[in-house]
């Protein structure tokens, strides 16, 4: 009786089966992908793609940021590029704003009043704009700040451990 909900008349066939090999495909071509990653190129596609571009790779940096607080550790993101092209940079206790431009560095906020041992563990842009910054502590905060007139919007608690990661949608 539960054969016939599916529409199948035979008592003794089966749902699932494994000890059978799966079914041939259906249609000409067994292997659906090789349409999409065939190996045959026509000789248009081989001439392009045999063309070599040759560009000049710098052996030496042409600018070189000094960052002595940086913090090592792989799980904090401590750089942050902005879509107006500054820098934000956290070092330590402090976050630094440089401008790519003009090459201008100005500080940001600090977070030495949270004690000693308090140190900024992520800094984050918002996409469109570039006007405000999220950063991260060690203490669990995420502060919110208003980079053009340099003031805190908002400071935001709630996480047991640091701020490791931020990200804006």
């Amino acid at each position: 009786y539960k054969a016939s909900f599916l529409g199948i008349s035979d008592s003794k066939s089966r749902i699932l089966s494994f000890a059978d090999k799966a079914p041939a495909p259906k249609g000409d071509i067994v292997n659906s992908l090789e349409v999409l990653y065939s190996t045959k190129a026509t000789s248009k596609m081989k001439k392009r793609s045999t063309k070599l571009v040759s560009r000049h790779i710098p052996s030496a940096p042409t600018r070189i940021l000094d960052a002595p607080d940086l913090m090592d550790d792989y799980y904090l993101n401590l750089l942050s590029w902005s879509s107006t092209n500054v820098l934000a940079v956290a070092l330590s206790q402090t976050v630094y704003l440089w401008n790519a431009e003009t090459g201008q560095i100005e500080e940001l906020c600090n977070v030495e009043n949270d004690g000693p041992d308090a140190h900024i563990s992520s800094v984050s842009w918002i996409q469109e704009g570039g006007g405000h910054l999220a950063v991260g502590t060690s203490w669990g905060k995420t502060l919110l700040w208003d980079v053009h007139s340099q003031k805190k919007l908002r400071n935001m608690g709630g996480h047991s451990d640091r701020v490791g990661a931020l990200s804006w949608n």
